[in-house]
Order: structure tokens, then sequence, then C-alpha cells
């Protein structure tokens, strides 16, 4: 069965009120699949916390455009830069090192991990533009390589004959057994022409596939191919998505994040403060800052909330104004760290008023952010309490844990049903033991029991009441 048409079963099964088999996989609340009910719970998106600056062993800040983090046999990759990449690696995802490597041939340089591809030979792939002073579409576009270590590639030719501007972000679906392509498509009738494009191949080192017309320029338009993600009406009208750094969440099921950058554009009339580089002549100046998307299958998406994914640095801080998310999670224990790129100017490296250009000690760099396992959004309920149920699911295994956090003065009860929303003897919400606490994987405990195995294979709902708390995830685990 495809990804597709799974999909399309499991949404079946709820309308129908059919069980949705979650058997023993973590389930994230990035949106409603999991709420068929509720009352005074909101779904939010949660922040990442800065972490700071980037230093090197000689303490001097980190600049460059992150390319890509990986996690390779224990120990964090981070490939930097935008003309040509550096290497860095770490242990614990906070401490770099220069490993004196680097790469080079083009812009815009993207790697990829593959986890599909048997051939050694190609266990990664770098993907590059390259760009003539006048666009040759013979010629320009977007080239792939392939390399055993990350380190050392081999050129396959060029892939797709746009010069997309943008990274291009590759990955493995496993569910659909494609690789999925995220770049950008332009819309050129519109100021607000940056979108979110999205190609699948079965082969990512051949040419992609794309719908040739007769408009065709250099960027890849909305006829070229599949636009996934646009601005909207709660925008301001003033911009567009600038980069996506599109992601696979590893740790759970059915999880697609894209951490974009959202670019508001300035203009001679509403912002006349603004001094270009060359008296006269107007770029593309603007802010950016990085928000969130989700999806639970890589084509429709959804942003659970427009508030900054990575809060904005104040004007004596070096990432005001402008900061880019890299893509890849790095996990340690219950910790994921993520890297941003900041200017600490405006896009077209401006510096926003006069009285600011001297106010930050540190101009740019790049930026650690940490999230809890699981954590970018939550089932919320505050002070007035709320509750949830879920759709008629069933499951494998032996206990129900959760990823929540009550802190000391929330709490939370689980309740289990049957289909029909009738409690079940021995796990009501009477019989459920106080949860209170902040946990990644607390297990649920109805009078000192939490083996539910018996209930394994039925259909059943969960109802969870909320007390000023935040609920991350589920699980029904072998023990």
């Amino acid at each position: 069965m495809s990804w597709l048409s799974l999909w399309l079963w499991q949404s079946c099964l709820v309308l129908a009120g059919l069980p949705v088999d979650v058997a023993d996989q973590k389930q994230l609340f990035i949106d409603r699949r999991f709420i068929a009910e509720s009352e005074r719970v909101e779904l939010r998106m949660n922040p990442a916390q800065k972490l700071g600056l980037m230093t090197d062993a000689d303490g001097k800040p980190i600049q460059g455009h992150v390319s890509r983090v990986l996690d390779v046999d224990g120990r964090v990759r981070l490939y930097l830069g935008h003309e040509g990449v550096e290497i860095l690696e770490s242990t614990d995802g906070l401490k770099f090192q220069r490993t004196g490597q680097r790469i080079g041939g083009g812009t815009f340089s993207t790697i990829f991990l593959d986890p599909h591809d048997p051939d050694p030979k190609r266990r990664y792939k770098l993907f590059l533009q390259r760009l003539s002073p006048k666009f040759d579409p013979a010629t320009d576009g977007v080239y792939a390589s392939y390399s055993a270590d990350g380190l050392q590639f081999e050129s396959a030719g060029r892939v797709f004959p746009f010069f997309t501007d943008n990274p291009t972000i590759v990955q493995w679906d496993d569910r659909r057994q494609k690789y999925v392509i995220y770049t950008r498509a332009f819309d050129y009738d519109t100021e607000r022409q940056r979108r979110i494009g999205r190609i699948e191949t079965e082969d990512v080192l051949k040419p992609w596939p794309y719908h040739q017309t007769e408009r065709d320029r250099i960027f890849p338009s909305l006829d070229n191919i599949q636009v996934v993600l646009s601005p909207d009406e709660q925008d301001d009208p003033h911009s567009d998505i600038y980069y996506n750094a599109a992601t696979i969440y590893p740790w759970a099921a059915d999880v697609h994040l894209m951490l974009t950058a959202q670019f508001r554009h300035f203009s001679p009339d509403r912002n006349p403060f603004i001094r270009p580089r060359v008296p006269g002549q107007w770029e593309d100046f603007g802010m950016l800052e990085v928000q969130l998307a989700v999806s639970r299958d890589g084509v429709r998406w959804d942003r659970p909330g427009r508030d900054p994914y990575i809060p904005m640095g104040l004007p004596d801080e070096w990432d005001r104004w402008y900061a880019v998310m890299g893509p890849g999670i790095v996990r340690r224990g219950n910790a994921l760290y993520q890297y941003y790129n900041s200017s600490g100017r405006l896009h077209d490296s401006v510096v926003l008023r006069p009285e600011y250009d001297d106010s930050a000690k540190q101009v740019g760099g790049v930026g650690i952010v940490r999230q809890r396992l699981d954590g970018f959004v939550s089932a919320d309920a505050d002070q007035r309490g709320g509750w949830l149920r879920t759709p008629v699911l069933q499951f494998r295994g032996q206990a129900l844990r959760l990823n929540i956090d009550t802190g000391a003065m929330g709490t939370a009860f689980v309740e289990l049903q049957d289909a029909e929303g009738r409690p079940i003897p021995g796990f009501t919400r009477a019989d459920c033991e106080e949860i209170g606490g902040n946990f990644i994987d607390q297990r649920v405990y109805w009078k000192g029991r939490s083996d539910v195995s018996r209930l394994a294979g039925q259909p059943i709902r969960v109802q969870i009441t909320l007390k000023r708390a935040k609920l991350y995830a589920f699980q029904f685990t072998a023990e």
C-alpha cells in the first residue's frame, strides 16, 4: 500500500469511527489527527531554546551558511558554507572542531546521507548549483555527486535545469519508497514570489522529473513543479517563504517538519530609512525569521501558529533581524539540537537604521538551539483545565507512556474507553494515579497497575484530562 493510500485509508477509518492502528509507535500531537473531541485544549507551537553563538576551539565565532548537520556513527558532522563547504565535527552537538576539510564546486551545497541506496559508494550525496553570468539552460542548474565518506565526491551530472537560488533538500521517504526534494518554486506574477516546491523521483542521481513549458525561465515556476507551501492571507502581504529546511522526523510515526524562513520585504515607500549599499539602488531588503510547518505525508502542510520558532535577537545581539535554519536535527539523550545562521543584518546585508550601526559587538554567525524530544507542538490546557479524546484506536503493547509537562502545579489523568466512549473498568479516570511533573516517557498507572495488554488489538479510545499541562506524545510500549 502506498503512503498516500495509507493516509487516505486512515482518514476514512477516523471518519467511519473504525480503529486507527497505532501499533507500538510513538504518536505526536502535531495536528488534530489524535484529537477527535476536546474541550479547552489548544495545539501550540513551542519555540526552541537559544543556546548562543557557536565558537571554535580558539573562541572565534563560527560563520557561514548551515548546509547540513548529520549524525554519523556517533559524531555530529556540520557542513558549513554557501560557496564551498567547510566540515566541522562534534561529539555532543555543542562544541565543534574544525577538521580542515572542505568541499567545493558550486553554490547552495547540501549534503544527504542516504539510508536507502544499497551501494556504499553512494552513501552520501551532494547537490549544488552552477550559474553562468547569464543563465544558460543547457548547462546551468542543480548538479549531483556521490561519495562513500562524505568528503570526496564523484560527479553524477546535472539533475535539474533550473537555478533554484535555494538549497535543494533531499530525503528518502520510506513510506512512499521514493526520494523527495524540497526547493523553491517561483510565482512570477506576484510580489510574493517564493513558494516551497516538491519533487518525487526514484533515483535522485538521475534527472529529476518536472513539467516543461514554453515559458520556462531561470527559476522553476508553479508550472514546473508541485507547490506544497505558500504564503497565505494570515501572512504579511509583502512576504513570502525563503528557505524550507524540511526533514522527516525519525523518532515518531508520520511526522514531517519544515523550518521555514519567512521573508518580509521592505520597499522605499514603507521603509525610507533604509540606506542601500549603493546610494539610490534599492535591493531585496527585509527581515527573515524561522517558523514551523508540519505534515503527516510531506504533501499537505499546516502551520501551527505564526510565532517565530527562533526568537529574534535584539539590536545589540549577533542574530538580529535575520535567521535561517539549517537542515538536519541531532539527538543527544532527550535533547534535540538544531543549527541556524544569521547575518546580523537585513537580507542583502544592510543595517536596519543608522543608530544600530555599532550596537552589536558581534554581527552574524551560527547559533545552536535546543528542543525537547518531540517538543515542536503540544496539546495544551491552562489552569482552568481541559480534556481531549482520541479517535478509536487499536494498539499492541503492555504500557501506555506519555511525553508530558505539567510542571509542579499541573496534573493529568488518563481514562481508557471502549469504542462508544464508555469507561473500561479498571482503567477509569478515578482509577488513574495522578500524573504531575515534567516527563519524556512517563508510564500511566491505574491503582498501581500499568499493564494494558488485555486491551491490545481491541478498539479503544484514550481520554486525557489536563490541567495546566502540555502533552506532546503518547506511545504504547512492550513494557
